[in-house]
């Protein structure tokens, strides 16, 4: 019985020594399962943590997107390009365009500060292609357990797609504008029954010869003459500017070189209308000034030429789509040198088509014409290699970047008619020849059924503009809307009835011509000389990295 009972003593430390063996079991899975609970966690908050960070990249993206659209996205300082590709001037750039609200510093990378983290955005511009290079770091600010926020670097590419119409910075659109400053002549002959009521600019003398006049007809449509030289009533002419009865007077003349009559050569004097003195010069209170500032004109130089010839939208550099014009009708070679031999006609007999894409598939270029129904549907710009006829009745409309023009169009996106077309020869409208722009506001063509309806016409959204090397010549009888810029002459036949803004080195004017009130352009179509791209689309993001 003794050692049974010193058996049972033994048994007893054994059970101590299971007792604590399940203890420290029992520990260390505990331990394990904690350990495992918070890596787990760990794990599901770095994994939250770099889902958010990529959240917050896209965000930046986004961001950078969005002030693309709102701004100039042709302006390099926009998104704070860093490194090698930080401009010079990035501590206080220039407005683009000019009158645009400054930027500020752009030296650092934008930052962006939202729901759980931040995003530093930058980008860099390829001026050639218009694609921005952005790049965009999400970062985490709330981070449970890692020692370092959780971040995640974007790099996308995005294509700017030129808006059809851009906001018109150049001042000389608003007027007929006209270079000559040939000293001692008639730099504009204003003859017969001539009536001008657009504003007109000129470097050299302006003449008055029998009963040509320059009015302001519609007040919502003001008129300013701006001379840089004299201003001349030839052979004893009896109007000139503005008109006595009924009371017509423009808003603003500026005659730098004073006002005479009998010749260019004789003395002037202070412009004076009737009844203190004898000019035939009504102008509304305030409006005279002695002093013509210059105003800036648009110049083309060969460089900007050969520029126009390899980017334009439709070119023999840019041929049509299959099944559309060839090549060929646009340039006979592959050098700029007017070497078409045969004119360019516009408006054949026959109908044809011709669109070019991008490279995300959208129309940047369009030219077809309907010879039933003479409609003339364009988008984007288009150089011609020699001359250009145009015969008959036009009547021009835009299509969108699908290549098509939906029915009630309102002229955004250019559907109201908005085109370029460079042409290094001569461009030359036919004798009683129509041709005529879009009136928007009600989808329809701004003609009268036996010309163009000067009253429907909406230029600031539809807008079809020549420029001519050679020079442009409206015929006989003929009725244009639109614009035109020559490096030679622009002639406007006996009877011709124009609208719209004209940039000549010289102006020919028929007897009873007619050219009629502008309103001022708050827009011009892309391409226009002397007037920068400040406004595109940007395209779906195109992702490189990340």
């Amino acid at each position: 019985m003794l050692s049974i009972r010193r058996l049972r003593a033994d048994e007893r430390g054994f059970a101590l020594v299971i007792a604590l063996a399940v203890t420290v079991v029992f520990s260390m899975t505990v331990i394990t399962v904690i350990e495992a609970a918070t890596s787990n966690t760990h794990s599901s908050d770095m994994s939250k943590n770099r889902v958010s960070a990529y959240s917050l990249a896209e965000a930046g993206i986004a961001n950078a997107n969005a002030i693309l659209a709102a701004k100039n996205p042709y302006d390099s300082h926009l998104l704070h390009p860093q490194g090698t590709y930080a401009q010079a001037d990035c501590a206080n750039p220039p407005a683009n365009p000019t009158g645009a609200a400054l930027l500020g510093d752009t030296c650092s990378s934008m930052v962006f500060t939202m729901d759980g983290g931040t995003a530093t955005v930058w980008g860099w511009l390829n001026t050639s292609t218009a694609n921005w290079t952005i790049t965009s770091t999400g970062q985490v600010t709330r981070n449970a357990f890692a020692t370092q926020p959780a971040t995640k670097t974007l790099t996308v590419v995005v294509h700017i797609r030129a808006r059809a119409s851009q906001q018109n910075v150049t001042a000389a659109w608003n007027y007929v504008f006209v270079k000559d400053t040939t000293s001692n002549i008639c730099n504009i002959t204003v003859d017969q029954t001539t009536a001008l009521s657009s504003s007109l600019y000129t470097e050299g003398n302006l003449c008055f010869k029998n009963s040509a006049s320059i009015s302001e007809t519609n007040p919502a449509d003001p008129v300013l003459l701006e001379v840089r030289g004299k201003l001349v009533w030839l052979s004893g002419a009896p109007k000139g500017v503005g008109q006595a009865s009924p009371l017509q007077q423009v808003t603003s003349a500026k005659i730098g070189g004073g006002c005479t009559s009998g010749a260019v050569t004789n003395t002037a004097h202070v412009c004076t209308p009737p009844a203190s003195g004898s000019d035939y010069f009504y102008v509304k209170s305030g409006g005279y000034s002695q002093t013509a500032e210059a105003i800036a004109s648009p110049s083309l130089a060969s460089t900007d030429w050969d520029n126009y010839y390899q980017t334009s939208t439709i070119s023999r550099v840019s041929p049509c789509a299959a099944g559309g014009l060839a090549s060929t009708n646009f340039d006979n070679d592959t050098t700029r040198n007017t070497s078409l031999t045969t004119d360019f006609n516009l408006t054949p007999g026959t109908s044809y088509t011709c669109q070019t894409k991008n490279a995300n598939g959208f129309v940047i270029g369009e030219l077809d014409w309907d010879a039933t129904n003479h409609i003339l549907n364009v988008r984007g710009t288009v150089f011609i290699d020699g001359n250009v006829t145009i015969n008959g009745l036009v009547k021009y409309r835009g299509v969108n970047k699908y290549g098509s023009h939906p029915s009630g169009s309102d002229g955004a996106d250019g559907l109201g008619g908005m085109m370029v077309m460079y042409v290094s020869g001569t461009v030359s409208l036919s004798n009683s020849g129509v041709f005529c722009g879009w009136n928007t506001n009600n989808d329809t063509a701004a003609y009268t059924g036996s010309g163009c309806d000067f009253s429907a016409w909406t230029p600031a959204t539809s807008m079809f503009m020549f420029i001519a090397k050679g020079g442009v010549t409206l015929n006989q009888s003929s009725f244009f809307q639109g614009a035109i810029f020559s490096e030679g002459n622009v002639s406007l036949g006996q009877s011709a009835q124009t609208e719209g803004p004209i940039i000549t080195n010289t102006l020919t004017l028929g007897q009873s011509v007619q050219m009629k009130p502008l309103p001022g352009l708050a827009d011009l179509p892309l391409g226009a000389p002397g007037n920068p791209n400040t406004s595109g689309y940007p395209e779906q993001p195109s992702y490189t990295s990340g």
